[in-house]
């Protein structure tokens, strides 16, 4: 076999890879506790279970920052794709930033919509009318949606360089032996 070039041994930084998997598992989990949470009874269990929603989604919001920052302060990784398959792959991840700006900043917006009473403890003040409260709701829920479709449509992309290209793709976000310490790399 055939020696991989040295531009898809290079890996990201361990900050980037971590801000990566934290972003995605995070996510995940929004995702499963967004669409389940409406189906417990209302009570105590689904007001607890929507307060993790709301606090993890506030720790989302500030991964989703910090990747935005780091990415925009350090140099990233010497693309792998050429022609439009790298415009098709900077594009998604261009589009996977955005959606995720969007939500955080929606579910910010649909915590005080709401009035959210965190664990029915505190309550945030309330923003706007019901009225409000419902379309900023359905915004949320849509941009979640459509992330979901993106990411996995960019997981699959990192599965099919992976297991079809065999082109080492995967292996430079994945934590591990070919990850960089210097900090200087990044992910688009």
């Amino acid at each position: 076999m055939a020696e991989i070039p040295k531009l898809h041994q290079e890996g990201y930084d361990r900050l980037t890879i971590g801000l990566h998997w934290a972003t995605a598992v995070m996510v995940a989990i929004q995702f499963v506790i967004g669409k389940t949470a409406p189906l417990l009874p209302r009570g105590a269990l689904r007001v607890d279970i929507w307060s993790i929603h709301v606090v993890q989604g506030f720790v989302l919001s500030a991964v989703v920052l910090a990747g935005v920052f780091w990415r925009r302060m350090h140099r990233r990784t010497a693309p792998t794709e050429r022609g439009v398959f790298r415009a098709l792959a900077t594009a998604t991840h261009h589009m996977l930033e955005a959606l995720l700006i969007m939500i955080v900043a929606l579910g910010i917006l649909d915590v005080f919509a709401h009035a959210f009473p965190l664990f029915n403890v505190v309550s945030f003040p309330r923003l706007g009318d019901d009225q409000f409260m419902r379309h900023v709701n359905a915004w949320h829920e849509v941009a979640a949606n459509i992330l979901i479709v993106v990411a996995l449509g960019h997981a699959g992309a990192a599965l099919l360089h992976h297991y079809v290209l065999r082109d080492n793709i995967l292996t430079r976000m994945w934590p591990g032996p070919g990850e960089r310490e210097s900090g200087h790399n990044s992910t688009s």
